[in-house]
């Protein structure tokens, strides 16, 4: 079947009652009320988005449905609408595992927002209890795919806090650079439960192990780059607070610069946290995440995730 006539067909017809399990399952989020600081808002605007799209992708009756409906949202929040149809759509590819619908979706209409969709299906993976590498592995994107483990750190981190984040567990599934990149998804989640209160962020950081404090202050990079809702000054104080890691920090906000500018739905918010952490706008960041792309080796015993961020990193240095 070519792309065309699979995006006018059916994502799955037993979509609304995975939904009613789904939403059975606990508590859903609210969006944000007028009592909420800005802080607390933004970010319950994100995981509201996040959840809402996760619903109306298993109720979709068609590719092209659901393409039409995730790209109705405000530019600066549809890759918090194609991260919810990645958590949706991991969890119907769990399922039916022939399907393949996660990397159906990111290599056709929702190509712009890979960064979305893949960390929405780590999420997933999180919390149905599944091992990440078997989805990353059916992906065939040995560059990207990596970001599936960084959704499902980040989930790990958010809704499992005390076990990841206060006790530090490690997950025993993964191994590797896997969990390199699991930290840098933790490290956003310690962003997003800190409500952005940067101090309690490095203190919470500054208590994990000196190996894992890079990863951690490069997933801070990326939530407060990508996601916003904070002054500043606040993101100018940032650099300094991560000391000798500042670098990896600039290195995630780099990458958010690049998952913006993939999906076409750049922000203000990012461009200052670009401004503030790697001293550049954040065009010309993504920019220079891009160029490292080029030319980058596959299939040697570093995983190319990991070469493209050391490229990012090496040419971030001279300006961090």
């Amino acid at each position: 079947m070519n792309a065309s006539a699979a995006l006018a067909g059916p994502i799955a017809p037993f979509g609304k009652l995975m939904w009613k399990a789904f939403s059975a399952a606990g508590q859903m989020p609210t969006p944000p009320t007028a009592v909420d600081d800005a802080g607390r808002a933004r970010l319950k605007d994100v995981v509201y988005t996040v959840t809402e799209a996760s619903r109306q992708t298993l109720l979709a009756t068609s590719y092209t449905d659901l393409v039409t409906t995730l790209d109705a949202y405000p530019d600066e929040k549809q890759g918090f609408a194609y991260e919810g149809a990645g958590v949706a759509l991991a969890a119907l590819d769990t399922i039916s595992p022939t399907k393949n619908r996660v990397r159906f979706l990111a290599e056709n209409q929702g190509s712009r927002h890979t960064f979305g969709i893949y960390l929405g299906a780590g999420m997933c993976l999180a919390r149905i209890r599944r091992n990440p590498e078997r989805l990353r592995r059916r992906l065939n994107d040995p560059l990207m795919s990596w970001l599936v483990l960084d959704g499902y750190g980040f989930y790990k981190g958010f809704f499992e806090y005390q076990r990841h984040v206060t006790d530090q567990r490690v997950s025993l599934r993964i191994h590797g650079y896997g969990l390199r990149v699991i930290d840098q998804g933790l490290g956003r989640a310690i962003w997003f439960a800190s409500a952005g209160d940067i101090d309690r962020v490095a203190s919470i950081i500054n208590g994990f192990a000196e190996h894992r404090a890079q990863d951690l202050w490069s997933g801070v990079g990326f939530a407060c780059g990508y996601s916003g809702g904070f002054d500043t000054f606040e993101l100018k104080r940032l650099p300094e607070l991560a000391g000798d890691c500042r670098d990896h920090l600039a290195l995630g906000t780099a990458m958010s610069a690049r998952a913006r500018h993939l999906g076409s739905n750049p922000t203000e918010h990012n461009d200052r946290a670009c401004e503030a952490i790697c001293l550049s706008t954040s065009a010309e960041a993504s920019a220079l995440v891009e160029a490292a792309e080029i030319g980058l080796p596959h299939g040697t015993e570093v995983p190319s995730h990991a070469l493209w961020r050391q490229r990012v990193l090496q040419r971030l240095q001279p300006s961090c």
